[in-house]
């Protein structure tokens, strides 16, 4: 076995993944998956084949965990973002029921601190949102925020064996940090600077063209209800409060407004206790004070 961190790294995805309810046993091949926004069914990719996976991405795999990308994430991308949220919503709402839902820790031997959770209302999307997610206008993976974005709409990234490796799934290397850095406070790790607080999403494009960044995207909206069900379940805590400066921009995903080039960001507003999902300008300046940025290296399919 080439990478043996992935053993215990796939059980801890296919467990989250169960217990959420996002895995469900389909009916035509009766393994375990997720039914697609066209309708298709999507067995989620074996132990073997995520392994496989990473030994023929070997050197891009390597590069990349000694940049400090050595948490594994499968992301259903072809379920639909509505069944998403509907499913996060249960998710903190379970939490909430069994008095088992925290801020966010920068380290496992920090003092739990119960989060406040809006009873009524632990979700709140945008209108905006909503109409971009359910009229499949919602870009993927743009190489600019603009018209002439370049990007991809869910359908195609469904089919799109560079994103997803495996039809429907994409599996990515993550970095395991509670925090997006603040300005000055990034580390260099293996000659890659970890990206700070503080940058417009235009911004945030033009450092990822840099070659350290190499083989990385933004997170998409499904990345970021995957990442905050991951912490939610294993630790118990909340993710991406925006009383951390910790908010996140969703930068692999682009929607035009007949006013704006927007781009999802998504937070936990702890002062009313819920997670929100809104949009912002691509140059906004005012928001980068609280919010920032992560990636995921996404590893292709070679067969």
């Amino acid at each position: 076995m080439s990478y043996p961190f992935i053993v215990s790294e796939y059980s801890q995805c296919i467990s989250v993944l169960e217990n959420t309810g996002i895995l469900s046993t389909l009916p035509g091949s009766k393994s375990k998956g997720i039914i697609g926004i066209d309708q298709n069914e999507y067995p989620i990719p074996t132990h073997e084949q995520v392994e496989n996976l990473l030994t023929a991405n070997k050197k891009l795999v390597d590069i990349k965990r000694s940049q400090g990308f050595n948490r594994l994430e499968l992301i259903p991308m072809a379920l639909g973002l509505p069944q998403l949220m509907e499913i996060i919503e249960k998710a903190i709402n379970r939490h909430l029921q069994e008095g088992k839902i925290y801020l966010t820790r920068n380290s496992d031997s920090d003092p739990l601190l119960p989060a406040r959770v809006n009873k009524e209302k632990v979700v709140w999307v945008w209108d905006k949102v909503n109409q971009a997610i359910t009229t499949n206008e919602l870009v993927y993976f743009p190489e600019e925020y603009t018209t002439n974005h370049k990007g991809q709409t869910k359908s195609e990234v469904i089919d799109n064996r560079q994103i997803c490796a495996f039809p429907g799934w994409s599996v990515g290397l993550v970095e395991n940090l509670p925090f997006i850095p603040k300005q000055g406070q990034g580390e260099t790790v293996g000659g890659r600077m970890q990206l700070e607080i503080s940058h417009s999403p235009n911004e945030y494009l033009q450092i990822m063209r840099q070659k350290e960044y190499s083989g990385e995207t933004g997170k998409t909206l499904e990345d970021f209800i995957v990442k905050f069900l991951m912490r939610l379940e294993l630790k118990n805590e909340i993710s991406n409060n925006i009383y951390d400066d910790n908010a996140m921009w969703c930068l692999a995903n682009y929607y035009k407004l007949p006013w704006a080039d927007v781009i999802p960001t998504v937070n936990w507003l702890e002062n009313v206790g819920r997670l929100r999902f809104g949009m912002h300008r691509s140059n906004n300046k005012l928001c980068t004070k609280s919010a920032g940025a992560s990636t995921t290296v996404r590893l292709p399919g070679h067969f």
